[in-house]
């Protein structure tokens, strides 16, 4: 009876140790391939690439919209594409330290009109350089598989800093001339380098095919081939008969080398599994669904944090079988979070100290990171861009109402049928004075006041009509956003209602759904690094930073 009892006691205890060690590796991703590239590489590639929009030659005012290119020579020699060029016209250059420069088209090689095909088009930096220039690579060198990166300023985001999105390539050449990479664009990249792994130019971004689809770009070959003809500033409907020796790659062994050393996704070490569930609640008289992620607050307190517009009433959490109504404990209208009670203790919830503290930088740019979601789920991408300001400008709420500045005053063109505006009893032509008993009495006043509220917000308005002066409050609605037809605009989950006004957000490419908002972003240490927030565009997630969470989980409303 003894002998057997102690055999069960072994059988206990080698069972423990079984369980704790599969908890001490919550889970394994050791099957994916980083996407890494040199720090170093990262840095020698930023200074080139840059940002432009075409200027009138005599008042230097904006006449075409934003696109992206690359300085390859001391000199000053741009690779652009054709459809963002027109040769002889100038441009203003925008550096990513902030400098500014012009430049100026030279020839433009399209054989297909209908299509911009192959799309090759060179400029030149006017004034004396040396300019900050990338080194041109061969792009008959690459290989499917390869690593690739680009840096590129997407027109959604409108900064003046590049968005770093790394991938690998598709196909080294496609029957339409292209290379195909993996590297997510949108409106505004189109001219964008995409570098090899040791960080030459080796291809330019032209186009996509779908939504969140394949990615399109002109090989550097073309523009190395037709280097002297692309020199003249001309219109080229026919490939030049002359060609440049394009010679042979050196250091294509090394690229082959170079691309195979994406290490394998570690095995991310945590105590458990990070507690990742759906919660689902009534929103605008529709059920709406997000994730939200389990937190530990210590003293046995844990909560459940999302995103706070995401999140109507009565939202429910569903674990395995069983649905609990979840308690609001607080909402931070600034940074979109909402806390949340459970009336059941959470396995895995993340503990303040599972955060990182030391907030991003540059220096992290282009780290892998994981998004953590519910069912085991996982998607991967890379820090594009550091912390930054987005000021509110799609995600402000509506008066239900069209203005237009008349005599120095918001005036009312057009209601929308049954808006609040309406609702409220506001006629066409009746004019605003104060919103929350501020003055408003121009364009650029309202806009910049309406900048503060969202939808669902209740604001007190005062207007003129005609000699009377009347007021009331309404209630903020959606802004009714009208998307074009390009793929980049339609993609599964779509964009977040609200994906900006936040004081302090990173960028990163992972494709993350807008209801796959309020999952947790781990670093390679399997430290919280983030949390998703916004999907912001066809290549732009938005996470608040661990530091801006810490703030919010320490709030005394939370204790």
């Amino acid at each position: 009876m003894k002998s057997q009892l102690i055999v069960r006691w072994i059988v206990q205890i080698f069972l423990f140790i079984l369980c704790l060690g599969n908890a001490c590796y919550a889970y394994s991703i050791s099957d994916f391939n980083d996407p890494v590239i040199a720090d170093s590489i990262l840095k020698k590639s930023y200074p080139a690439c840059i940002k432009l929009h075409g200027i009138d030659s005599l008042t230097r005012a904006q006449n075409s919209s934003q696109f992206s290119a690359v300085v390859v020579t001391p000199e000053g020699h741009i690779l652009t594409v054709a459809h963002a060029t027109k040769p002889g016209n100038l441009y203003r250059v925008l550096f990513p330290d902030g400098s500014e420069g012009t430049a100026r088209a030279l020839g433009r090689l399209v054989t297909d009109k209908s299509t911009n095909l192959p799309d090759v088009a060179m400029m030149k930096m006017e004034g004396q350089g040396p300019w900050p220039y990338a080194e041109m690579g061969c792009s008959s060198s690459l290989a499917e598989d390869q690593l690739c990166f680009g840096w590129s300023y997407p027109e959604s985001l409108m900064l003046n800093k590049p968005f770093l999105r790394i991938g690998q390539v598709v196909k080294p050449l496609d029957p339409y001339g292209f290379v195909v990479s993996s590297c997510i664009m949108e409106p505004g990249d189109s001219g964008g380098p995409l570098f090899d792994a040791l960080g030459r130019v080796v291809a330019l971004h032209s186009r996509i095919n779908g939504p969140e689809g394949l990615n399109f770009e002109v090989p550097v070959d073309m523009y190395r081939q037709y280097w002297s003809a692309l020199q003249v500033m001309e219109e080229l409907e026919e490939h030049p008969k002359s060609k440049e020796d394009l010679g042979i790659d050196s250091l294509v062994t090394k690229l082959h080398a170079q691309s195979t050393l994406a290490t394998k996704r570690k095995m991310i070490k945590t105590k458990s599994s990070p507690a990742v569930i759906m919660i689902s609640s009534l929103l605008h008289d529709d059920t709406v669904s997000i994730v939200g992620t389990g937190f530990a607050l210590g003293k046995r307190k844990q909560i459940i944090l999302s995103k706070s517009s995401s999140v109507g009433q009565r939202p429910v959490a569903k674990l395995g079988n069983k649905s609990y109504t979840l308690k609001v404990l607080a909402r931070d209208k600034k940074n979109d979070l909402i806390a949340l009670a459970l009336p059941k203790r959470l396995s895995g919830a993340i503990t303040l100290a599972d955060i990182v503290e030391a907030p991003f930088s540059d220096e992290n740019l282009g780290e892998p990171i994981t998004s953590v979601l519910p069912e085991d789920g996982f998607k991967y991408g890379i820090l594009g861009m550091s912390p930054l300001s987005l000021p509110a400008r799609f995600s402000t709420g509506s008066l239900g109402a069209r203005l237009q500045e008349i005599n120095g005053l918001p005036t009312v063109l057009q209601l929308d049928s049954l808006g609040p505006a309406e609702r409220l009893g506001l006629q066409k032509d009746d004019q605003i004075i104060t919103v929350d008993d501020k003055d408003v009495a121009s364009a650029e006043k309202i806009n910049r006041e309406l900048a503060h509220y969202f939808p669902g917000d209740t604001i007190q308005v005062s207007w003129i009509r005609e000699q009377d002066t009347l007021s009331g409050s309404l209630v903020l609605v959606t802004r009714m956003m009208r998307e074009g037809n390009h793929p980049a605009n339609h993609f599964k989950g779509g964009k977040s209602v609200r994906r900006d006004g936040f004081d302090r957000v990173f960028v990163h490419d992972s494709r993350i759904h807008a209801y796959e908002c309020g999952s947790p972003i781990l670093n390679q240490e399997g430290k919280v690094v983030g949390l998703n927030i916004a999907r912001y565009s066809h290549t732009a997630s938005l996470a608040i930073p661990a530091d801006v969470l810490l703030v919010f989980l320490k709030n005394e409303e939370l204790e």
